[in-house]
């Protein structure tokens, strides 16, 4: 008998993931650490179960990693899925856009030193990464031969852009710059795209959010196959307002029904 596949979904905001426990009748398990609420529930469709948890990080990526690292020691799911809200920080990104992840980098590792003389600057459209392999620079020896940047899984990435296409439902990839850091002056978002995103890229777009970089870290360290659903909030690249109720409706119009069918195809 083949084992029940085990699903970790990871939201930060109650207004993330509420559509997603009801949909997928999932019931408060636990606090983790005694702060962070742990959900349960069993998805059941035709003859396939899938085990589902889902833990509620709060905002925040000191919050994300300490959450995410307790619920896969808890949980120790076969799969991790961010579900969440993010920025647009490029141009041709907009509000209720679904994103296909194509990394995750730390969008606020910066040395303030300008890209051009090295000298010392406050102009952050000139500042360069904090990661790299120049000798001032964090590179992987310093990280014990960790990764700075990160890539979704493979296979769960290919079966989400088939199921998209198949749906003929539009969508934009992009990587994910996550910080406790919003940005708002396109100079700055350009620069976070220029020394942040891998040089041989086939595209420069980002968008932002502040858990997906230190969860993708926290399952690379676990062996967990990592990947995350997205829907753009608002962009600050257009200057559009950001409104808190939108986004309970966005998810349960646009993206847990996207998960649900996504769940049929793994």
């Amino acid at each position: 008998m083949t084992d029940t596949i085990k699903i970790l979904f990871v939201g930060a905001m109650e207004k993330e993931i509420m559509d997603l426990l009801k949909d997928l009748k999932c019931t408060e398990d636990s606090k983790l650490l005694g702060q962070y609420p742990f959900f349960v529930g069993i998805w059941i469709k035709d003859s396939k179960y899938i085990s589902i948890g889902v833990v509620n990080t709060f905002v925040g990526d000191l919050n994300a990693s300490v959450a995410t690292v307790a619920a896969i020691q808890k949980f120790n799911p076969h799969y991790v899925f961010k579900i969440g809200c993010v920025g647009g920080n490029s141009a041709g990104i907009y509000k209720g856009d679904i994103i296909l992840p194509s990394g995750y980098f730390h969008s606020a590792s910066w040395i303030t030193r300008s890209c051009t003389d090295n000298s010392a600057t406050s102009n952050a459209s000139l500042w360069q990464s904090v990661f790299g392999d120049l000798p001032y620079q964090v590179n992987m020896e310093n990280l014990g031969n960790n990764p700075y940047f990160f890539v979704p899984d493979k296979g769960l990435s290919q079966k989400y852009e088939e199921l998209l296409k198949s749906k003929k439902v539009k969508y934009s990839s992009a990587y994910i710059g996550s910080s406790n850091m919003w940005f708002f002056e396109k100079k700055y978002m350009s620069n976070v795209a220029t020394t942040h995103i891998p040089k041989n890229s086939s595209h420069k777009r980002w968008v932002a959010d502040m858990e997906s970089y230190a969860i993708a870290h926290s399952c690379f360290i676990f062996k967990k196959p990592f990947f995350g659903f997205y829907v753009v909030s608002n962009s600050d690249y257009y200057d559009e307002p950001y409104f808190l109720e939108d986004i309970a409706e966005m998810f349960h119009t646009v993206i847990v029904p996207t998960v649900t069918d996504y769940l049929s195809v793994l």
